[in-house]
């Protein structure tokens, strides 16, 4: 699990369980209800502690929280507002007019190639920025797992990232730093076993081909093997297998 600084609280969000960590101090509350919004009073109640009031605070959200799309390329360059309409209106197409009530953040490629967008639910967002305004923190930074994650990613990522958490998969395939494919799922406790199928279906699907290395990147989800066959070439990235839930995101 990182250290961070005393001066950084990490809050991260997963169904049924929100977790503090503040340098080697942490805490994970529970819920018996899946949804971010009932960790919220929780969340209130704890940063009423002296040892959890912090200035600045990062909050890392479950890939469960999050819809992500890929839009058509562009073909040219865009401003940042051009960037979010994009991507907004992909999601809409995707997932109708839930989808005008999302707070949208966008990740740049080439404009030949599409962009990558994440989603949550902008009342959730709003609800916690107010949260933890009322408890003292002025800088906040409120982000997907999948953001965070990437950080542990070769530079320009030649083939396929699957993004693992208890109960889902984030699926990723790029080359040359460009990301070409993306793909969400449920999960069960055979995901691991799963995964040749998986990265072969996705790889039919997927709109360009794609290098065959395959990194796994487990989080919160247990001890994790490569799968026994040559190709692909599986790459599990180094991971603390005894942290579980949401305690496992917040450390990322």
């Amino acid at each position: 699990m990182s250290r961070w600084p005393s001066d950084t609280l990490r809050i991260a969000l997963v169904p049924g369980e929100a977790a503090l960590l503040r340098a080697r101090t942490s805490r994970v509350l529970t819920s018996p209800v899946r949804t971010a919004a009932s960790l919220l009073p929780l969340l209130d109640a704890a940063l009423s502690e002296p040892a959890w009031q912090c200035p600045r605070v990062e909050v890392v959200l479950s890939q469960h929280f999050v819809r992500q799309v890929l839009t058509p390329p562009p073909g040219k360059a865009l401003s940042r507002a051009e960037e979010q309409a994009l991507v907004a209106a992909s999601l809409r197409e995707i997932y109708g007019e839930t989808a005008t009530h999302w707070q949208v953040q966008v990740h740049s490629q080439p404009p030949q190639y599409g962009l990558v967008g994440a989603a949550v639910d902008a009342a959730l967002v709003q609800q916690l920025d107010a949260l933890l305004a009322r408890h003292g923190c002025r800088d906040v930074h409120i982000r997907p797992l999948a953001s965070h994650a990437a950080r542990h990613l070769p530079a320009r990522p030649d083939g396929w990232w699957v993004l693992a958490e208890a109960g889902w998969l984030s699926v990723f395939g790029g080359s040359h730093g460009v990301w070409h494919h993306l793909a969400a799922q449920p999960a069960d406790a055979d995901w691991a076993s799963a995964l040749p199928q998986l990265i072969e279906r996705e790889a039919a699907q997927a709109a360009l081909p794609m290098p065959v290395t395959v990194w796994i990147q487990a989080l919160g989800a247990g001890a994790v093997t490569a799968p026994k066959t040559g190709t692909p070439r599986w790459q599990v990235l180094p991971h603390d297998s005894r942290t579980q839930g949401a305690l496992a995101l917040a450390g990322i």
